[in-house]
């Protein structure tokens, strides 16, 4: 997310610098548009992580700021045992 923001929020600092006429720039919609897809791909972790039986917040948090990758790597993790499934096994 820091590589992120370095690459896309400079060019947001740039906009606001020059006044609120210039927030017609590209660079806005593409800023929004990150942040839209992090939010989404956050959820997405999120809800995955809750089925396996991990944190859901702390997966939605790794997915915002890791948004891809966060995804992948919850896909790959096996889900947590809990005494209800140890039982029946």
């Amino acid at each position: 997310m820091f590589a992120a923001l370095a690459l896309f929020g400079m060019p947001l600092f740039a906009v606001a610098k020059k006044g609120w006429n210039s927030w017609g720039s590209s660079w806005v919609y593409i800023v929004f548009g990150v942040l839209v897809v992090a939010i989404i791909l956050a959820t997405w972790a999120g809800a995955v992580a809750a089925g396996k039986g991990r944190s859901m917040q702390w997966w939605f948090i790794i997915g915002f700021f890791i948004p891809v990758l966060g995804v992948i790597i919850i896909y790959i993790l096996k889900p947590i045992p809990t005494k209800d499934r140890k039982a029946k096994a």
